[in-house]
């Protein structure tokens, strides 16, 4: 579907696919709670053609559809200076987060990925709520997603919970193996009761699978690529530390490298669609010095 963005408005001009479904269904299709529902009734933030819908089981038929964004701010703290932005658009925008940044602190902490989106999102002169759509542990770098347009939150979660988001990792590893072997790890994962804050593989643990591909070798270092199909914590460090691949500089479960700086594991890359174009975009993070050795290009 086409759209036009005016100020506070979002405008989608009738068309086809719209024409035989009722106002209800579209809310439906995008994730839309009743609570939801209720307050858009409520404040009359659903329009056809620029007339507020007061009854949502109406045929939305050949008219502009208009939703009206709420009015919000900036909901966190501010950090001195920005994060990185690699992509930006209508509905998203994506970041870098370095090694050893946490993506949520508390409610004063401005060393977190938050503040500095926040940071970020003032300098751009954007008036919205911080909304990171997945995680990230501290020690892993790479992108991180959020959301820009409370409307759309609901259907990118849901996108996100479903991994019609499909993100992907490479890790920097120790041991052997060829490029081009493919593997699955699907053991189940569960908390290390002997060790604070850490999992391990367990039969009593929920269950997790992992996707993962030797990419390339170099000495005694491997470059894993990974996708997740589930989305515990420590999941592809735990699974890979398990099989054999300890990831370097992994405080947790992986092995010490003078070769490199930090933790060997880099969200690298992001896939996903817009929420009404459908429109399919894939984000990849700025150079990483440290995994060009292995020869790759993208």
């Amino acid at each position: 579907m086409k759209y036009e963005i005016h100020d506070n408005l979002i405008r989608i001009p009738a068309c086809e696919a719209l024409r035989h479904k009722t106002v209800e269904a579209f809310l439906d299709e995008y994730a839309q709670s009743k609570k939801n529902k209720y307050i858009l009734q409520r404040d009359q933030r659903i329009l056809l053609d620029d007339e507020p819908v007061k009854d949502f089981s109406q045929l939305i038929g050949m008219r502009d559809l208009c939703i009206v964004n709420e009015e919000t701010e900036i909901d966190w703290v501010k950090a001195e200076k920005p994060c990185e932005a690699v992509y930006e658009d209508a509905f998203v925008y994506v970041v870098h987060k370095e090694a050893g940044v946490i993506i949520h602190g508390d409610e004063n902490d401005t060393e977190c990925l938050n503040a500095m989106a926040a940071r970020w999102l003032e300098d751009h002169d954007l008036h919205i709520p911080v909304r990171p759509l997945h995680r990230l542990d501290r020690d892993t770098q790479g992108l991180v997603m959020y959301s820009k347009i409370p409307f759309f939150q609901p259907w990118l979660d849901a996108q996100m919970e479903s991994k019609q988001i499909r993100r992907h990792y490479l890790a920097i590893v120790y041991g052997k193996g060829e490029a081009g072997t493919k593997f699955t790890c699907n053991e189940p994962i569960g908390k290390d009761r002997h060790r604070s804050g850490a999992f391990r593989v367990s039969k009593t643990g929920v269950s997790a699978c992992t996707k993962a591909e030797i990419l390339a070798k170099k000495g005694k270092y491997l470059l894993i690529g990974c996708t997740l199909e589930t989305g515990r914590t420590h999941q592809i460090r735990v699974h890979l530390a398990n099989r054999g691949y300890p990831i370097v500089n992994d405080p947790l479960y992986g092995k010490v490298s003078r070769d490199f700086e930090s933790m060997g594991l880099w969200a690298d890359e992001i896939e996903f669609r817009s929420p009404l174009t459908r429109k399919k975009h894939k984000i990849h993070d700025r150079e990483n010095s440290e995994y060009q050795i292995f020869g790759l290009e993208k």
